[in-house]
Order: structure tokens, then sequence, then C-alpha cells
């Protein structure tokens, strides 16, 4: 019985390293040039430096909220041809803050990678929801 992970657990476990790190090179690293993102308003063409650009910002959103850390909770892949796998995922988001008890969402996502080269890259992300909306509303319950 072979128990060790699939290409693409590694690569997904290295996103969840990467997605808990300060450095943003290789988190930036792992998407292509050019990849789409799916959305409530649609889908939308999104360079690798521009995305850059955002991963700050958003990163300052999330510590704003009280972001601890992102954990990969499961995953189940794909493969779609020689040259692409589809990966669908769910992520564990831990927040806190001073005045709140820590509070986890489940979040899902849809990635579709291309494998034909060196290292796999993203060339689709589709998140299933928005985390920190999901977070305010909770809180705004509360």
């Amino acid at each position: 019985m072979n128990s060790s992970p699939s290409a693409m657990e590694t690569f997904f476990r290295n996103h969840e390293r990467n997605s808990n790190s300060d450095s943003i090179a290789p988190l930036i690293s792992q998407f292509a040039d050019v990849f789409m993102v799916g959305g409530p308003q649609g889908a939308q063409a999104v360079q690798a430096n521009a995305f850059a650009l955002a991963v700050p910002k958003r990163k300052k959103q999330f510590d704003d909220m009280g972001w601890q850390s992102t954990e990969l909770v499961s995953l189940r892949e794909t493969t779609l041809n020689g040259r692409y796998t589809m990966v669908e995922t769910r992520w564990r988001m831990t927040f806190a803050s001073e005045d709140q008890f820590p509070e986890e969402i489940q979040a899902d996502s849809t990635f579709i990678l291309y494998t034909g080269g060196e290292e796999p890259k993203i060339v689709m992300y589709l998140p299933h929801s928005d985390a920190l909306a999901t977070l305010a509303n909770r809180r705004a319950r509360t």
C-alpha cells in the first residue's frame, strides 16, 4: 500500500505553507503568469505581477479580522487530460481577536492546474465563497 502523498497533495501542502507565510514570492510562484479567477461578478484574467501587489492588501484585511492560520483540510483531484488537473479543496481558516473566541471558517475552492511543465501552476482559481464576508456576517449576528 502506497501512502506517499500525490503530487497535488504536495503542491497544496506547499500552498498551505505559502499562504501562512509573510513571504509573497513562493505563493505567487505557484500561479501561472496569467490565471483566471472566478467570482460573484464572473471570471477575470489576473496577471501574476498584479496579484503580487494585491496579496499584501488581502493579507492585511485578513490580519485586521484576526486571521491566525489557514489549513488544508481535504482535496480531491481529477485528471482532466495529460496536462490539466482539477483539484477541489477545503480549507479551515482560524480567526481570533482580542475580544472574541477563535472562530473557524470552512472555505471550499476549486483549482485548475497546468501540469505539463516542470512544476504545476494554478491557471484557474474558483473560491466557492468569500471568507471575509462570511466572518463579517457571523460577527454582525452576535
